[in-house]
This record gives structure tokens, C-alpha cells and sequence, in this order.
């Protein structure tokens, strides 16, 4: 539900690079086999495990599962196969809300002291700051690590949450800052019941799941039958498989409870692209920025030069993505049951709209981590820069890492050769004629970007 995810603006500059530059892929195959082989170099390297589908005015032009539903079991991923979307859930609960305000039964100017009288700064919370992250209101799952996973595996009530979020200190003013927040969201659940008399799931129900013909979407994803749906595995190599329980469905409640297929969840996109459920200018106000790149329950930025609307989600166990481009009338889905605290399906996404696109991109590969000296390491510390760019490499634990807005550990493939455990990127570092390292050359989507030693 709540991810943990280093920005780092090498990144984002590689993007605006790729949006400026052709391809030199094999354009002779088509985007359906660049696709498939994409992810099964990802698979191969034990980056992906689920079902991706990928459409393209309004046509599926890919849908297939890849790797393990259950390892234990010996059954395999289809595009049939159910998995919790987790935060994905947020996007649906905004809709909700909206619908509500055009039905009358709500505003997102509302108060929340008119839904839930006595919580903490109820009179200065409005149901908007609760959709877009902007409520100050604690997140409640900070508190959940590894050492909870039983704890969490079991039904809790409303109240239960409610007490223990209204318990703790707001990280600022409602309205004065952004903070991603599952507690916002749940509170935001127990408003659409007050509001209708009825429950949450069947508010979704109602309003989403059934006009859209959801049929393989529901909510309580630990009670299916086995047959069906995923098992979720925390870690998943080739030498150890650790499954990992999900989180109850009353602790994701509005925030991350929903589980569905790749087909329902297109149905979703579609209603997206088409402006159904809801007016023209709610849909509007749902893909207007709200703070940093958060709308109401989506997240609006761009990617490759290009705007998309998206939201992902992530637990152990399982990682979600959906990306749709407007512009381009493009949908990416992304179900995957393998993963871990910090991960997300970004990584694997960003290779998707690079073939879609035109733009280069890297199949992944399998790398096999050594163990260097401090001495070694410490080789390549210092501060190297291109233009305005500016990155330091320094070590930490006997490990060579990157910092810049946020620190990211990176591997050893050889003396000179580094990888990121996440992102499919490398790192080389060169030596002048006198033998000491002077440069650094990173390599993403296809494409090298030189930064040279400063200090």
C-alpha cells in the first residue's frame, strides 16, 4: 500500500533524452514480439512474474501471463489469474466520491467533522485533503513492517482504525503539504458510508464494478478459492521462494483492499478513456494536479515527453501498475506476485512505453553480484557531474552507493562495473592513463550518459 521509492534525477533526465531520440531497435518486428521478449528477459532475470496487457487505441495489442500463480502447487500464471491491484484501490475510492458529488450525497469541500465528529482538526479536514494527500493525518501503515505481517493478517474494525490514526500527531496542517497517506484514504471509505448508508464495497460495486461489467473484482483477496488467484512471494530467485500473506482486506479497506484481473482492470482504463461514470467535468477535476503530482486519487506527470495518468501499488508479495497516455490512447497494465518492502513495477513499466513509442530500451539480464574491498569501493567515491547534474558515489557497509535526493545501493558485477538491484541501469567507471577513476558512464533505456569526476 505505501511504497518506498528513491526519485532520482538521472532518471528523469534519461527520459527527456529517450523523448528526443529515435529508436535503433529492429523495427521489422513487430510491437508484440519487442514486448513479449521484453518481459521475458524480465522474467528471466526474476524481475517479472504475473500478467501484463498492453492496448493501443482501444485494440489489446498484447495480453499474456508469465511464471509461477503458485510455485508449491506447480501452477502457472494465465491472464485469468487474480491479484490484489493494493493501492490501485485509491483510484476507485476517488471515483466514488465524485460520483457521490454528482448524486448529491456529498461535497469534497465537505468538512469531516460532518462525517466523523471528534476526530482531531475534523473542522480544518476536508474530504478533498484525503484524496489528494494533502491532510496532514498520520499514516497509519509507517508503523507496519516485516515484524507485522502476522498482525495484520487479521480482520480489524473501523473504530479500531480510527482510534489508533486519531491517536497520532499530524505531520502538518491539513492543506499545508503533501505526504503520500493511506489513513486520508481510509478515512475517505468511512465517509462513503456515512454519506450513503451503505457499505464501501458496496458503494464500489454499484457505482464501478458493475456498469463496467467488473465481474472478477471484489475485495476480500485472502478468502478466494486457491485456484484462482496468485500467492504472493516476498522474495523469488532461482535458490529460495519466500511466500509472504497479504494484509486483511479491513486493513486495506479504501486504501488498498481491491483485488481484480488485467481484463477488469482494462475495463477500468477504458472507462478512463472514454470518460464514463462520471461527468466531463468531474473527470476534469480528477486529473487536476492537487499537489506535488497527485490528483484525486490518480497520479498526473509525464514519461518519454509524454502525459500519462497512473497509480501503482506495492506490499510484499505483490506489485500493481496501471499507466494510461490520453494523448496517445495507450494502457499499460502490469500484475505482478513477486516482490518485496521498497519495490515497485516501475522499473519493468518503463521499458513498455519506450518500444511503444519508438524510443531505445534495454532487455534485462541475469547479473551475478561480487564482493569488493573498501579500498576498491572507495576508488570511485566523490562527486561527478554532466551540465546541471550533479550525483555523488560514495560507500556505506562495504557497499558502493549513489546519493542524490535519496540514496540507492548498487551491486559489483566486476572491479569497474556496478548495477542497480531494482532499476535496469549499470555503471561504469573509467580510468584516465594515470589509473585513477575520472568518469562515470550510466547506462539506461539504450542510451550512456558521461559524468565526469569534479572532486
Amino acid at each position: 500500500m505505501s511504497r518506498i521509492k528513491i526519485v532520482l534525477v538521472v532518471f528523469i533526465l534519461f527520459a527527456t533524452l529517450q523523448a528526443q531520440t529515435k529508436t535503433t531497435q529492429d523495427s521489422t518486428n513487430s510491437l508484440s514480439e519487442k514486448i513479449n521478449r521484453y518481459l521475458i528477459s524480465a522474467v528471466d532475470a526474476y524481475k517479472f512474474n504475473g500478467v501484463a496487457l498492453v492496448a493501443k487505441d482501444e485494440k489489446i495489442i498484447f495480453h499474456k501471463a508469465f511464471g509461477w500463480r503458485n510455485f508449491e502447487a506447480h501452477s502457472y500464471n494465465d491472464t485469468s489469474t487474480i491479484f490484489p491491484i493494493l493501492s490501485i484501490t485509491k483510484s476507485f475510492t476517488s471515483i466514488v466520491i465524485l460520483k457521490l458529488q454528482e448524486q448529491k450525497k456529498l461535497s469534497v469541500n465537505d468538512k469531516l467533522n460532518k462525517y466523523l465528529p471528534g476526530f482531531p482538526n475534523a473542522d480544518k479536514i476536508t474530504i478533498e485533503h484525503l484524496i489528494t494527500h494533502t491532510s496532514g493525518i498520520y499514516n497509519f501503515t509507517d508503523d507496519i513492517g516485516e515484524e507485522d505481517s502476522a498482525l495484520v493478517n487479521h480482520p480489524v474494525t473501523k473504530q479500531f482504525m480510527l482510534d489508533f490514526i486519531s491517536k497520532k500527531p499530524f505531520a502538518y496542517s491539513p492543506g499545508e503539504g503533501f505526504g503520500y497517506n493511506n489513513s486520508g484514504f481510509y478515512l475517505a471509505g468511512m465517509v462513503i458510508e456515512k454519506a450513503t448508508g451503505k457499505s464501501y464495497e458496496q458503494n464500489v460495486r454499484e457505482l464501478i464494478f458493475e456498469p463496467l461489467g467488473m465481474n472478477h473484482s471484489g475485495f476480500d483477496f485472502n478468502n478466494l478459492n486457491e485456484n484462482s488467484k496468485a500467492k504472493g512471494y516476498q522474495v523469488f530467485t532461482a535458490d529460495q521462494q519466500k511466500p509472504y500473506m497479504y494484509v486483511d482486506s479491513t486493513v486495506g479497506y479504501s486504501a488498498g483492499s481491491i483485488y481484480s484481473t488485467t481484463t477488469d482492470l482494462y475495463k477500468w482504463t477504458q472507462a478512463i478513456s472514454k470518460k464514463q461514470l462520471l461527468s466531463t467535468a468531474s473527470w476534469k477535476y480528477a486529473f487536476k494536479r492537487k499537489a506535488s503530482d497527485y490528483s484525486v486519487g490518480f497520479r498526473v506527470n509525464n514519461f518519454l515527453g509524454r502525459e500519462y495518468i497512473k497509480h501503482s501499488g506495492g506490499y510484499p508479495g505483490f506489485v500493481s501498475e496501471f499507466i494510461y497516455y490520453p494523448k496517445e490512447n495507450v494502457t499499460i497494465i502490469l500484475l505482478k506476485n513477486t516482490g518485496n518492502y521498497g519495490e515497485d513495477v516501475w522499473p519493468i513499466t518503463m521499458g513498455l512505453p519506450s518500444i511503444i513509442f519508438g524510443q531505445p530500451y534495454d532487455l534485462w539480464k541475469i547479473r551475478t553480484p561480487i564482493k569488493l574491498t573498501d579500498d576498491i569501493l572507495k576508488q570511485k567515491e566523490g562527486k561527478y557531474s554532466m551540465d546541471k547534474l550533479t550525483v555523488t558515489f560514495l560507500v556505506k557497509d562495504h557497499q558502493l552507493v549513489l546519493s542524490h535526493g535519496g540514496e540507492l545501493a548498487l551491486l559489483a558485477e566486476s572491479e569497474d562495473h556496478f548495477y542497480s538491484q531494482n532499476f535496469n541501469t549499470t555503471f561504469w567507471f573509467k580510468k584516465n592513463t594515470q589509473g585513477n577513476v575520472d568518469k562515470v558512464i550510466i547506462h539506461e533505456h539504450g542510451e550512456d550518459l558521461e559524468l565526469k569526476r569534479r572532486e
